[in-house]
């Protein structure tokens, strides 16, 4: 099978550079299945599963969005968030969606972001539900 160039950025710096057999990743509109010679794309991504098979081994990842950029030389993933399925701790994950329900719900803390609450709720749920299909 033909491999096409994988670049992967969070905030933190440098995440992931592969040649890949398949990408697979979901945008607001759509979800996005992108082997070798893909037409050139630019779009956001939403927090969500992504799989990369590399060497024919299939690898899951929860992110937290971004965008991705496909063109001559390969792809580009700018990643809010990124977790290999493996490195998700299921406790912290429920933990967290348990603190941004708690948010969520206290209506009369005027300090309180719900927009931020509302994006650490949907991270944590994507996580929990991508360990949880992981696992079964």
């Amino acid at each position: 099978m033909n491999t096409f160039f994988v670049d992967i950025y969070t905030p933190f710096g440098h995440y992931l550079k592969t040649n890949a057999t398949f990408l697979e990743v979901q945008s607001e509109d759509y979800l996005l299945g992108i082997m070798a010679g893909h037409a050139p794309l630019v779009s956001t991504l939403v927090i969500s599963k992504m799989v990369i098979e590399i060497n024919s081994v299939r690898y899951i990842y929860a992110i937290g969005g971004g965008i991705i950029n496909i063109n001559e030389n390969g792809i580009i993933l700018l990643l809010d968030s990124i977790e290999r399925s493996d490195e998700i701790n299921l406790q912290r994950a429920l933990d967290a969606k348990k603190r941004a329900e708690k948010r969520l719900s206290d209506l009369e803390d005027k300090n309180i972001d719900k927009n931020r609450a509302k994006l650490a709720l949907a991270r944590a749920l994507n996580r929990i539900r991508l360990i949880q299909t992981d696992k079964s």
